[in-house]
């Protein structure tokens, strides 16, 4: 609660700040309106005389100069003006939100509230983040290793040369919101989960969570060193019953081994390279087994995500009859058509099995055309299901 109150104290500071700017825009608009009037009197001036000479008419376009440059300057502060006002609209919201929860109750502050999943999930996003981010924690544990709260109480280990993933556990708790809120949702007690590219384990993390000690997580992950950090968070925070660690790379079908290339900087970017494909003087490479979903799971699977950095037409095409005897699959997967060497040809048979829809920043899932998906230079988190989501 002391950091929520050092929060809303923060909140508070800012919205001055933003007030305060705003007063100096406005006077700054003030003094520019005054400025054009003065200048408009001596052009209605210079144009009444019946006898202009070249002086004047050489006077009058250097006005009409001035005046085009004071209307830009009017223009940028009327934008800069408006951008003010609506971070302080949304700073009054906030305050609202929090003015509704009413007064904390005796003894609050001198504690931290246990908070869980369940308890996210009953939260608006406003909500749920700040609560994530109000019990944020970060310990060094070594060089190269921190120890983190996510989600608002769970521990997890990361590496601390990674720039791009573990700053966001670290100083917010969370990742990537949208997803989180749609697997929370769409996760369920006793059923198996997949996460296929898992990375340091947050998803297969809060995937056990969901699922229970009657279900199961199957957390793939060809990178010894996140392997490695996974397998003590997982211990750590009670789920080495629950989530079963895969060091393997997932692709079309189980064969010889494959090059993982990754670096210390982007892990979450590391990706299985393709005959003739070079990776980045920087990347450490690995050989690693592969295999096809198809082959690695027995029996019926409940929920999948797949984020693989390109090698997702690969766990499409091993994963075929996994799905035929998953009639309740709902997959989750990244696509990007210029990190697939078909993807044409890929997402056609994709919609052959599942209409295409795509999971939004605001966590909902949306129809989605083959064609708009095939535009796009960024990721589509596509969801593919015979089920409507949660």
């Amino acid at each position: 609660m002391q950091d929520e109150a050092g929060s809303l104290i923060d909140r508070i500071t800012a919205r001055r700040a933003i007030l305060g700017r705003i007063e100096l825009v406005g006077r700054d608009l003030g003094a520019l309106y005054e400025r054009l009037d003065g200048i408009a009197g001596s052009l209605v001036a210079l144009e009444a005389r019946e006898d202009p000479v070249p002086v004047f008419e050489d006077r009058l376009a250097k006005f009409g100069g001035r005046i085009g440059q004071v209307e830009e300057r009017l223009n940028a502060a009327e934008e800069r003006l408006a951008a003010l006002g609506g971070l302080a609209e949304r700073l009054d919201r906030i305050e609202a939100a929090i003015a509704a929860r009413g007064p904390a109750p005796a003894g609050a502050h001198d504690r931290m509230p246990y908070v869980t999943t369940a308890d996210l999930r009953a939260l608006g996003r406003v909500e749920a983040e700040a609560a994530m981010r109000a019990r944020c924690m970060v310990v060094p544990v070594d060089e190269t290793t921190a120890l983190c709260r996510i989600l608002g109480r769970y521990k997890m280990y990361v590496d601390r040369r990674d720039i791009g993933f573990a700053p966001h556990l670290m100083f917010e708790g969370f990742w990537e919101y949208w997803l989180t809120e749609f697997i929370w949702r769409n996760v369920k007690p006793g059923e198996v989960a997949l996460d296929v590219g898992a990375n340091h384990g947050y998803y297969s993390v809060l995937m056990a969570d969901l699922v229970g000690p009657e279900g199961g997580v199957h957390a793939f992950e060809p990178n010894p060193r996140l392997l490695d950090l996974m397998e003590r968070t997982f211990a750590l925070n009670g789920f080495w019953h629950t989530v079963r660690r895969h060091g393997v790379a997932v692709a079309e079908a189980s064969g010889p081994p494959m090059t993982f290339a990754a670096t210390e900087r982007e892990p979450k970017n590391g990706r299985l390279l393709m005959p003739g494909e070079e990776a980045e003087p920087e990347a450490v490479l690995t050989p690693v087994p592969v295999v096809a979903l198809d082959e690695a799971i027995e029996g019926p699977v409940g929920f999948v995500k797949i984020d693989v950095e390109g090698a997702e037409e690969l766990a499409w095409r091993g994963m075929q009859r996994l799905i035929d005897r998953s009639p309740d699959i709902r997959i989750v997967m990244e696509f990007n058509p210029g990190r697939c060497r078909t993807p044409a040809e890929t997402l056609a048979a994709i919609a052959a099995r599942f209409a295409l829809r795509e999971v939004g920043f605001d966590a909902q899932a949306h129809p989605v055309t083959a064609e708009e998906v095939l535009g796009r230079a960024e990721d589509t988190l596509l969801y593919l299901s015979r089920l409507d989501p949660a």
